[in-house]
């Protein structure tokens, strides 16, 4: 997995190191107690809280860098017959495989929320936007021929997304 947080020196990169699996009492110890374990822990949540200069594009992308010259290591060692180095290796790059693909899972469903609830207002403010037309229009527009209209305006934007989708695939 790719750093998400830049720091600053040694002292953070090892905080945020041992972050995931270290208590921040243990995290204190390990800096030989020169850091409060409270002090630890806060200084640990300013860090992930901290901006990070690169896109989540940008990291996945630096991510798949890092994973291909593993892969490219994995193969010289596994020429050198350095064997569990590569085992090692290999599984470390299966959890990275699984991190990320949870997270474009998570983001699939994401982005299908947001296009359903875009959905949803679209169609609301166009039943809106129809209703104050069919009120302010009431004695120009035969009921009848509204509702015809309004069905074949709703045709007409069904034909036009199935032309759109069409053309993104």
């Amino acid at each position: 997995m790719g750093e998400v947080v830049r720091s600053a020196n040694r002292v953070d990169d090892k905080i945020l190191a041992m972050a995931g699996t270290h208590s921040p009492e243990e995290i204190s110890l390990a800096l030989g107690g020169v850091v409060s374990p409270a002090k630890i822990a806060a200084h640990t949540q300013s860090l992930l809280r901290s901006k990070n200069w690169l896109t989540a594009t940008q990291e996945d992308r630096l991510i798949t860098i890092r994973l291909n010259n593993m892969l490219l290591d994995l193969e010289e060692r596994y020429r050198n017959l350095d064997l569990d180095s590569v085992k090692v290796r290999l599984s470390i790059l299966k959890e990275i495989g699984a991190r990320l693909d949870k997270r474009a899972a998570a983001t699939t469903e994401d982005l299908n929320k947001l296009y359903g609830n875009q959905g949803r207002i679209m169609a609301q403010a166009f039943d809106l936007a129809l209703s104050y037309m069919k009120g302010a229009l009431r004695d120009a527009v035969d009921p009848e021929k509204w509702e015809e209209l309004k069905q074949e305006g709703l045709r007409n934007a069904q034909l036009q997304l199935t032309r759109l989708t069409a053309e993104e695939d």
